[in-house]
């Protein structure tokens, strides 16, 4: 997948929503064999195969949390240079609760690179989103 001239990434963060949607999604398609992974507590370099291995406890623990649904809002994209695409992302994710569903807003920014298709070099979520949907309460 090449990004259009205006950078723009959509393609590429819808088919990270849809996957998002199954119980094994094929991470290997959406990150680089490592990349970097940075959020409020610092950041780290990550490589696939790890990521692979604990992606699984962290989902379970926010299903557990309440969590159903994660929705694409928004990507403002714009290209680096001809092989990476800076793309600022908005998430909504919906949590079920007793007095009814709960959404949040997720802010995350990546990095993307073009070889043989796109994909994740640097992610850098603005917040701790365990912290936040944990603040809510169960």
């Amino acid at each position: 997948m090449n990004f259009p001239e205006n950078g723009t990434a959509v393609p590429f963060f819808e088919a990270y929503e849809r996957a998002l949607q199954t119980s094994t999604p094929a991470w290997e398609a959406f990150y680089h064999d490592s990349f970097l992974f940075g959020g409020p507590q610092g950041a780290q370099s990550v490589q696939l195969a790890d990521f692979v291995r604990f992606i699984p406890r962290r989902t379970e623990a926010a299903q557990a949390l309440g969590l159903t649904a994660t929705k694409l809002v928004s990507v403002d994209a714009s290209p680096l240079d001809a092989r990476y695409t800076l793309a600022e992302v908005v998430w909504q994710m919906t949590l079920h609760r007793a007095a009814g569903p709960v959404t949040l807003s997720s802010d995350a920014t990546y990095v993307l690179m073009n070889q043989d298709g796109p994909r994740i070099v640097a992610q850098l979520d603005h917040q701790n989103l365990m912290e936040k949907i944990e603040a809510l309460g169960v």
